[in-house]
């Protein structure tokens, strides 16, 4: 009874210091950013009429601190656990996500650990997207979601038959501000942020296309809060 009290307290108090993380971190970046672009606009309307240089150089640098804060907020989202993985082990969430999309399977390999919640997290959020992309641009009849624990590792494969496209001329376009691309972009500094790497290889014309992560998950003793080790393979 006395063990069971103390994880629950433990479990409440690691509740309590993400939180307090998480209040902190908005406070120092977000909630600072929001001001600076508050006063920055101000002093713009004030200088509209008799310095309108002087107003568009404030305006400017509004714009540029919320690009910053925008980048920012994504960042402290993306760290959050998504709700799913509250009620059910990564590798049942990811075969539920894979049951709503037609033709779509999945795979485990390897023996289902407890990981920190930032790399299932990121997990997560590489395959919803991955499978968004594939629902939307892939026009695919196979597709097959691997999840892998290796011992220092946690890979992600995500792999489908459709028409493929260029990942370059994508990269491309969100590099100049065109539509397209952002997706994978966030995705390759949402990993790179856990120190992974994340990879797209396909080719148009019915080349098919794979989506790859892979992030350091070493083994651990211990479960964290919010942990689940999974519920065996296919």
């Amino acid at each position: 009874m006395g063990g069971a009290g103390g994880q629950g307290e433990a479990v409440v108090a690691g509740v309590l210091r993400e939180r307090h993380r998480l209040a902190a971190e908005l406070h120092d970046t977000v909630a600072q950013g929001l001001t600076s672009m508050h006063l920055l606009l101000d002093a713009a309307d004030r200088e509209w009429t008799r310095e309108p240089g002087q107003a568009r150089l404030l305006v400017r640098q509004a714009a540029a601190a919320a690009r910053e804060n925008l980048a920012e907020a994504r960042r402290l989202i993306h760290d959050l656990a998504p709700v799913e993985l509250e009620r059910a082990a990564l590798a049942d969430v990811l075969r539920e996500l894979c049951a709503g999309v037609d033709g779509a399977r999945f795979r485990l390999e390897g023996e289902p650990r407890a990981v920190p919640g930032r790399v299932e997290a990121a997990v997560l959020r590489a395959a919803q997207g991955a499978l968004a992309n594939v629902r939307r641009h892939a026009r695919a009849s196979v597709v097959v979601v691997t999840l892998t624990y290796q011992p220092y590792v946690l890979a992600l494969d995500v792999w489908d038959d459709g028409v493929g496209f260029d990942p370059a001329a994508v990269a491309a376009a969100a590099t100049a501000g065109r539509p397209g691309g952002d997706g994978l972009r966030l995705l390759r500094r949402r990993i790179a942020y856990l120190g992974g790497t994340a990879t797209v290889e396909s080719s148009p014309g019915g080349g098919g296309t794979v989506v790859s992560v892979c992030l350091p998950a070493p083994a651990r003793t211990g479960q964290e809060p919010g942990m689940r080790t999974g519920s065996g393979s296919v």
